[in-house]
């Protein structure tokens, strides 16, 4: 499976009751980037992965944390891909993002 930047998911039945989510059942949603520390023991890195923002719990989830690392469990769901004014959008907002990291670095 190879997910993109700008792709959506619509999310399936049996994936919305296994995983608690019944509130996302049918819902398409577009994801977007999501930031991850990455500790190997002696620094801190930032990574960036397509994703959603779980309002509710305040915490970004990965499509790794949402699917698996090989999206074993996919299940029931949907991949939709992104136009090219999804992926443009996408890229817009890590530029924001960055722009808004050095601003604050001076």
């Amino acid at each position: 499976m190879n997910i993109e930047r700008g792709d959506s998911i619509k999310f399936g039945e049996q994936w919305c009751n296994k995983h608690g989510s019944e509130e996302l059942s049918g819902k398409t949603i577009k994801l977007t980037p999501q930031y991850f520390e990455e500790d190997n023991g002696l620094y801190v890195n930032y990574s960036e992965c397509p994703g959603i923002y779980d309002k509710e719990n305040e915490e970004a989830e990965s499509i790794y944390h949402l699917f698996g690392n090989h999206f074993e469990n996919f299940m029931d769901c949907k991949l939709i891909k992104g136009t090219d004014a999804d992926k443009e959008e996408y890229e817009k907002i890590i530029k924001d993002q960055r722009e808004v990291e050095a601003k604050s670095w001076g």
